[in-house]
Order: C-alpha cells, then sequence, then structure tokens
C-alpha cells in the first residue's frame, strides 16, 4: 500500500504528537546551504494545494500498474520519495549520504513529515531508499518540473508575460574510465569469463572452475603491455626491435582473448535459450579483437564512427569543444534553455548531434511548454547555412514567432550587419552570458557526472537534475525575498 504522506493531519484533524505540519516548518531564512534552499522551494509546493494535488497526481505514475493502493505492505510516502529524489539531485548526493542525512538532519525529517517523538531513533536501510528514488522516470521528472516552473512564473512575477530565454549546450559526463581498445578488450573478457562462469555453474557444465584465476592471468599480461613503451633511441634498430617486442605482446594478449571468445561461443551454442548479455559482450570482445588487430599488426586508423569508448555506457561519445585546458570529455551534450528569470525551460539530450541540428527544436519544444516564449539568444555554434530549402535556422525559428538572436557564423552581410546592430539583439547577446551561470550551477548540482548506470537511468537523472535545479531556485528567491 501507498500513501501520499500518511502523517500529515488532514483539515480539521489534530496532528500527530511528534509531528510538525510542513507548513509551518521553521527554516532560517539567512541560511545559504543548499539544503535549506531545496527544503524551502519544497515547503512552498506543499503549501500551494492546487500545485500539490498536481504534483500528487504525477507522483502516482510512481507505483506500478496493478499495485494496490490500499492493501499490502506500507511503503515509503510519495511525498517522501519526491524530496529524498529533489535532495540527491540538488545537493549532487550519493545514497549512503542521502540516507545519513535522511535519519539525523532535523529539518528534512521534518519536511519529510517523520513523527520525531515515536519515530526519533527509526533509521531507513539504503536499499529502501535506492528502490524508492529509483522509481522516478524522466517523463515524471519533466512533468514534475514543468509545473514548477510555471507555478513560480505566476507566484513570483505575475505581472511578466513575455519569457526571453538564452540556450546552450554543455558536457554531461559519464561514469568512465579513459578509453583504450586494449582496457575496453580487457574489460569485454572480464565480463564474458564472469557471466559465462555464473551460466555454467547454475547449469553444472564443466570447463570454467577456474574462471577467476583466468581474470587474473589475463589483467596480468594487460598490466605487462599497458607498461611497454616505444623506445626513444636514435637508432632505428632499437626502435624497430623494441615495436616487434610490443607486436609480440599484443598477438599473444590476442590470442588469449579469442581462447576466451571461444570459449563462451561454445558455451552459448549448448544453452537451451541464448544469454544475451553474454552474447553482447562477445560481441564486444570480438569488436575490440578487430580493431586492435587493424590498428596495431596492420597499420589501420579507426575512424570515430567504429569506435566504442565503454561497454558499461555504450552511450559516451568522445567530445572535443575547445576549452582551454579541457582536451576531451567523455559523456553526452545536453542543450538546456534558460528563462530571464533563472529557471530552465527544457532540455535535450544531444546523441550525435551537434548545435545547429537542435537548434530549431529547441525553440519549438519549448514554445509548445511556455506559449509565452517571445525570444532566445544562442551562440554562433547554432547558426547554420541555407539549405536546400533555401532557409537557415534563423528564419526557420522566426516562423515560430519567436525572435532569434542568432549571430551569424563568418562573414556577416549587409541584412545580417543591420540584424545584429538592432538594440534588442545588442541587448540580449549582453544579457547570453549569464547561462553560463545556469550551466554552472547545474553542474553543481548533479549535472556535471552521472552515476547512475545504463541509458535510462542516464535520460532519468538529467531529467531529475532540471526538476531539482528549479525548485532549488525557487527556494532561493523566496528566501532572499
Amino acid at each position: 500500500m501507498r500513501n501520499f504522506t500518511s502523517t500529515q493531519a488532514e483539515l480539521g484533524e489534530n496532528p500527530l504528537l511528534g509531528v510538525t505540519p510542513i507548513e509551518q516548518v521553521r527554516l532560517d531564512t539567512y541560511c545559504r546551504d543548499e539544503i535549506t534552499k531545496t527544503l524551502r522551494g519544497l515547503q512552498e509546493i506543499y503549501r500551494n494545494k492546487v500545485l500539490l494535488k498536481e504534483i500528487q497526481d504525477v507522483l502516482s505514475e510512481l507505483v506500478p500498474k496493478g499495485t494496490s493502493w490500499n492493501d499490502g505492505r506500507k511503503g515509503m510516502d510519495l511525498w517522501v520519495i519526491f524530496v529524498l529524489g529533489t535532495l540527491r539531485l540538488s545537493c549532487n548526493w550519493d545514497y549512503d549520504k542521502l540516507k545519513s542525512c535522511y535519519d539525523y538532519h532535523h529539518k528534512i525529517r521534518e519536511i519529510c513529515g517523520v513523527d520525531l517523538f515515536c519515530d526519533v531513533d527509526i533509521v531507513t536501510g539504503r536499499q529502501t531508499i535506492h528502490d524508492n528514488v529509483s522509481l522516478f522516470t524522466k517523463e515524471i521528472a519533466n512533468k514534475i518540473s514543468k509545473l514548477v516552473v510555471a507555478f513560480s512564473h505566476e507566484l513570483l512575477f505575475p505581472e511578466e508575460r513575455e519569457l526571453h530565454s538564452r540556450c546552450d549546450s554543455f558536457v554531461f559526463e559519464t561514469n568512465v574510465h579513459f578509453p583504450t581498445d586494449l582496457n575496453l578488450l580487457k574489460d569485454s573478457v572480464r565480463k564474458v569469463l564472469s557471466i559465462g562462469g555464473k551460466l555454467a555453474s547454475s547449469l553444472k557444465i564443466t570447463g570454467w572452475r577456474e574462471v577467476k584465476s583466468q581474470q587474473k592471468k589475463f589483467h596480468s599480461l594487460y598490466n605487462k603491455l599497458s607498461k611497454m613503451r616505444h623506445s626513444n633511441s636514435k637508432k632505428e634498430e632499437r626502435k624497430e626491435k623494441r615495436r616487434l617486442e610490443i607486436e609480440e605482446i599484443i598477438k599473444d594478449y590476442l590470442s588469449v582473448a579469442r581462447a576466451h571468445l571461444l570459449k563462451a561461443r561454445t558455451l552459448q551454442n549448448s544453452l537451451d535459450e541464448e544469454c544475451p548479455k553474454l552474447q553482447l559482450n562477445m560481441d564486444y570482445t570480438d569488436l575490440f579483437i578487430k580493431q586492435i588487430s587493424r590498428r596495431v599488426l596492420n597499420g589501420e586508423t579507426i575512424s570515430p564512427d567504429e569506435k566504442v569508448y565503454s561497454i558499461f555506457e555504450p552511450h559516451t561519445e568522445w567530445i572535443c569543444k575547445g576549452k582551454a585546458g579541457i582536451r576531451q570529455e567523455l559523456g553526452v551534450k545536453v542543450c538546456v534553455v534558460e528563462d530571464q528569470f533563472g529557471f530552465i525551460l527544457d532540455h535535450r539530450i544531444m546523441k550525435g548531434e551537434q548545435d545547429k541540428d537542435v537548434a530549431v527544436e529547441m525553440v519549438r519544444k519549448s514554445k509548445e511548454l511556455y506559449p509565452g516564449l517571445t525570444s532566445m539568444s544562442f551562440d554562433k555554434g547554432f547558426y547554420s547555412k541555407v539549405d536546400k530549402d533555401g532557409q537557415n535556422n534563423h528564419s526557420r525559428i522566426e516562423a515560430l514567432e519567436v525572435r532569434a538572436h542568432l549571430p551569424v557564423k563568418g562573414r556577416r552581410n549587409k541584412a545580417a550587419q543591420e540584424r545584429e546592430r538592432k538594440e534588442a539583439f545588442v541587448v540580449a547577446r549582453k544579457q547570453h552570458p549569464a547561462v553560463e551561470s545556469a550551466i554552472n550551477a547545474l553542474e553543481s548540482h548533479g549535472f556535471d557526472r552521472c552515476p547512475d548506470k545504463g541509458t535510462p537511468n542516464f535520460e532519468r537523472y538529467a531529467a531529475m537534475a532540471i526538476s531539482a535545479s528549479n525548485i532549488h531556485h525557487l527556494g532561493a528567491i523566496i528566501m532572499a525575498r
């Protein structure tokens, strides 16, 4: 069974002995800590009963279909799940820190509605918090974010009907190690042996008893190979001798990998049903064996389209944005739209896309979500040249009835010069760098590196980070006032 809030008194009822009504929780208005600002934003949401009902309807989607609301063992309240999910992203905590603060932080327990008289010493299991917060989906987080932003506009800026926005992109990093084809082959062989060993053990198939020993031997061979360095000698014969030594070790490395792959294929063929995880890692192993052979033994150059940068996070991309001191970043680019009040209106995960590919779509989506949007500023990376239809990104955006403050890339013609000299364009361009501050705030509130594994969890984490950031910003504005 599930409740939205099981400890809060209904209208006309007396509150429980140790429970402070959430609307009456006292927070230090001079505190600059992110926890207090986030809690203030959550408290304001709870005080508005219309918004609270809408969020309650959205959060009801967390409960799996077919699960009874009234029967069975009592589960965590939906309000508590919402508070913990917001705090995790807003404060950039892992689950251990989230559990500790939920158990021992007095104000968090009050906002969650914990009975501080009867349940003062009760703690919650880490796995319980993890399983409940993981019920969030990106769709639920996006709906909550839209409700919070619309409510914030109406509450804080009721006279402002026009929205002027700024759009930019940044890299949302994945939690992966630096990729080389050699260590990726090591990872894939390790997973092949691990999955194959478990299958063989459960089905009582012989020949897989020494899995851990084989993993250690293969890892030792990789360590030996990773420590080899090409000779810096000026004598060509010494350089050639070292190159041949490295090639011989790589041949041994590939030979052992092929043997493990052949053994796994034999196991796969003996099964009644195919094991998808084993097959996936076998495919990765075969891919890296071929790429290493082509690169080292045949002297070929592997194109970026063929490369995989992580077998655990296959959506990872190698991104070079040309920033000072940052040669490359491993992750996925994310485009965000911020309004003049500092709220994030929309975001888009750019899988294999560049800035110029998403400019029009970002305007279209933001206009659908917020009809009051009248203008959006960009940097030069979002500009595209005239296509076969005779249009560029600027004209396509203007067709959506949104003023596009989009500077031309390269040499400007007379029309572009006149457009960029207009007062509205100059003001928008001066305000545009503020989006960098918003991106920095997002990275401080969980949007720097994703600890969750898998593409769906990556997308969910990004959506929850946007929602948490907007709630934190709502609380910060209210406390400042």
